[in-house]
């Protein structure tokens, strides 16, 4: 007798566990480990979509074992380390199974559908029920999709179901069927001969014509590809098409590669320099020690050569690599690299891909057709054959984090992927991250440095603002600030001032009372906007004009609290006449971004204000002054990461932002900040010991385990009441593993994206493996389960 051991698609903890199903005679041939299937459930015996992780001889169930009703998928969608993987997710960050599977499996989603039959008995049917019948049940359509039943007729299939004129079957279907690719059409774009002539003749082409025609004249391009350069491309490009210059050829997919872009390309050997083949050398004597090394970066170039020889490497032994960046937002040029050294190997995973693209790359990625891919975190989790390198690149970036459950960090993935598929993994970055640093002291990742370290050291100059102040002087900046950009505008030279705050002010104070204005619908501060002289809640969208009298005590004293961009903008117009500002802020277009840096290399600005999308997209050079504007803001987060993400994001803008002309600002109400000081003295080191001690003595990761637990829900009191019974819970089921573990009392902590109130529960533990068992204590019980509100779990 076969057993298939499967979890269920369902959304109760307290059942998510593994169920024993007997595999029936018909269907042995068939099951496997790594398949969806439908089994019956409960006492109602209601249909659920399960997974099978094992097949097994025999069963410990004593009870009768129900048998499986059919399979979704005729092969495994996760091959067995995939299943040994997702396991330990689910188990590791407490998620429900199902969570954990759809990382593996979006690129193969199914979905149920309800499909109806007639029922060609003589029935005594109304004029309407008959209508239904001739209308929805003629010659060409034996079986009705519910999808295809209008709204305001499903009443009379109700009624026809009741009658039994009409049966229903249900059945699970793949949102992408992988045989559909072989009947799917898609366009690739061509150059045409008097394209090439027109762009040998330098006719006038807008510029983003002229950059398509530039790379379609390298090769026959495809529109997912063309979509990386610019999400617009078809607007440029069909005036080109009517004129000739360009032709659209529609082909059967499976008769094209994967990457078009890619066919235009000789594989190339990757030769490194002296320094770089050291580098290297290293490399190769820790993959034969260790499972994963940290590329500690100082010149950007090199580190990618070093990666694409580490890929030439694995695809000689016929194994596979993954390179994870933080976003798929990465420039062609960078794509063009690996297509230059791994052709048609290269596949793109990105969030762009239509369900049909996504599968068909997961097919040839499983079918070993594609060894390299390049993406985002839910590349690795795609059915890899035999892989062998896994690279995580700019490993700070907090993209690398998942906001879902189950909620992890790439590089504790990647550590695990290694271990089950044997696989080594590099991440890279230049500023490591303190629990990154943490791990190579206790001399668990080996550490390489790739590149010089800069002997060079910028001029950092601390301004206290408390000073300033008692000095008389009560604007945004301080006057040594101002002088310094004074004379970059007589110059001719832009300063860039740095300020991680969106908008004109943090909100709207009463000075009188101190009532602050709040969105009625999630209670949080509205947020003041110049523009238009308005209050908006970036939550649910509430918006209102900004009250002449206070709604509390009646008072005038309605004045702006904290300052941001626009505020900031609008002061420097005041004090320097016909200045000429730009802002960068939020999620910016790509054309914009390139039109802004357009501006800035032919000088047209004196002053950029931007938060840290300067870091990521803008390109500075020969900048009079570079300053930390508000750095206060973002110490005092209330988070235990604040410094560490200040030190990150602060030390990047100056580095990028200054040469040795440059003079760089700080301004701050903590001049004596640890690490503000390290910013100023560019030490990394001299932040991680003292940043490491603060976490040794007040018990935060990566010293120890620290897990958030979310409680929200719609309504204050819910959340509140559960969160208190949640932490009880806690905090008794806690008292059986000692001492070294702590549980916190929950504390509101606002208002998340849709309105619901959160609290938060804190716990800290030396091992990981106790809040793994005490969860486990908590779920069997059911104690999440009998709260009205909903709980997510953040680990460190």
């Amino acid at each position: 007798m076969k057993i298939a051991e499967v979890f269920l698609n369902q959304t109760n903890k307290r059942i998510d566990h593994a169920y024993d199903y007997r595999v029936p005679v018909h269907l042995k041939s068939v099951t496997q480990e790594g398949i969806r299937v439908v089994v019956q459930f409960g006492i109602g015996n209601r249909r659920v979509e399960a997974f099978i992780t094992k097949i097994k001889e025999t069963t410990d169930y004593s009870g009768k074992i129900k048998e499986i009703i059919e399979n979704i998928d005729m092969e495994p969608v996760l091959n067995r380390e995939q299943i040994e993987l997702c396991l330990w997710m689910k188990t590791v960050y407490c998620s429900l199974f199902y969570e954990a599977l759809s990382y593996f499996t979006m690129a193969v989603q199914i979905k149920q559908e309800i499909d109806y039959y007639r029922n060609y008995e003589k029935l005594d049917l109304d004029l309407k029920q008959n209508w239904f019948i001739e209308h929805y049940f003629d010659n060409a359509n034996e079986v009705l999709p519910l999808k295809k039943v209008k709204p305001e007729d499903r009443i009379i299939l109700a009624e026809l179901i009741k009658k039994k004129a009409v049966y229903s079957k249900k059945s699970w279907k793949k949102i992408s069927d992988p045989e559909s690719r072989k009947k799917s059409i898609q366009s690739s774009y061509h150059l045409t001969a008097m394209g090439r002539e027109a762009l040998k003749q330098d006719k006038k082409f807008g510029k983003k014509q002229c950059e398509l025609m530039e790379y379609l004249l390298r090769s026959d391009m495809k529109g997912e590809d063309l979509k990386i350069i610019t999400a617009q491309y078809k607007k440029s490009l069909e005036p080109l098409i009517k004129k000739g210059y360009v032709c659209v050829n529609k082909t059967a997919s499976q008769e094209q590669p994967l990457n078009l872009s890619a066919a235009g390309y000789e594989h190339q050997s990757v030769i490194l320099t002296h320094n770089e083949q050291r580098s290297y050398n290293q490399y190769q004597a820790l993959t034969k020690q260790t499972s994963g090394v940290f590329f500690h970066v100082f010149d950007a170039v090199s580190k990618y050569r070093l990666f694409f020889k580490a890929i030439e490497d694995q695809l000689k032994a016929n194994r596979s690599s993954v390179v994870i960046f933080p976003e798929i937002n990465m420039t062609f040029q960078r794509m063009e690299m690996f297509y230059k050294y791994f052709g048609n190997k290269v596949g793109v995973f990105h969030g762009q891909l239509s369900p049909k693209q996504r599968t068909e790359l997961y097919l040839r990625i499983r079918s070993g057709e594609i060894k390299v891919i390049i993406g985002v975190r839910s590349a690795v989790f795609l059915p890899y054959v035999n892989l062998g390198l896994i690279i995580i690149d700019d490993e700070h970036d907090s993209s690398h984090n998942s906001i879902s459950m189950p909620q992890f960090h790439i590089t504790d993935i990647a550590k695990k992927a290694s271990e089950i598929m044997g696989a080594f993994y590099i991440i890279a970055d230049n500023i490591p991250r303190v629990a990154t640093w943490y791990r190579i002291e206790k001399k668990e990742l080996a550490v390489i440095q790739i590149g010089e370290e800069p002997r060079f050291r910028h001029a950092i100059e601390i301004i206290d603002m408390q000073k300033e102040m008692h000095q008389g002087n009560m604007g945004i900046l301080s006057r040594t600030l101002l002088r310094y950009l004074q004379s970059g505008i007589e110059q001719k030279r832009m300063s860039v001032l740095f300020i991680n705050n969106l908008g004109y002010a943090n909100s709207i104070l009463c000075r009188k009372c101190g009532h602050v204005e709040k969105c009625p619908h999630c209670g949080v501060s509205l947020k003041y906007l110049n523009h238009d002289h308005s209050l908006l809640c970036h939550y649910c969208g509430y918006k209102k004009a900004v009250p002449v009298l206070c709604s509390e005590c009646g008072s005038d004293k309605v004045r702006h609290m904290g300052y941001g961009i626009d505020q900031l903008e609008e002061y420097l117009k005041k004090v320097f006449s016909g200045v000429r500002i730009a802002t960068v802020q939020g999620n910016m277009k790509r054309s914009d971004i390139k039109k802004i840096n357009k501006s800035i290399a032919s000088g047209e600005f004196d002053i950029l204000i931007g938060t840290q999308v300067i870091n990521k997209h803008f390109n500075l050079s020969n900048i009079s002054v570079a300053a930390a504007v508000l750095i206060d803001r973002d110490l005092n987060q209330g988070n235990y990461q604040a410094s560490e993400n200040v030190y990150q994001m602060y030390s990047r803008f100056f580095a990028k932002a200054m040469d040795n002309k440059t003079k760089g600002v700080i301004q701050t109400n903590e001049p004596e900040n640890d690490t503000i000081y390290s910013i100023k003295n560019e030490s990394f080191l001299e932040f991680y010991r003292s940043e490491i001690h603060y976490r040794q003595l007040m018990h935060y990761p990566p010293t120890v385990k620290m897990i958030s637990l979310s409680v929200f829900h719609k309504k204050e009191s819910e959340a509140e009441n559960d969160s208190v019974r949640l932490y009880v819970s806690i905090k008794e089921e806690l008292k059986a593993f000692g001492m070294g573990q702590a549980v916190y009392k929950p504390v509101r902590i606002g208002v998340t994206r849709g309105g619901n109130i959160t609290y938060q529960i804190v716990i800290k533990t030396a091992k990981q493996s106790v809040f793994q068992n005490l969860m486990s204590k908590i779920i069997r019980l059911g104690i999440i389960e009998a709260l009205k509100s909903k709980v997510s779990i953040q680990i460190n």
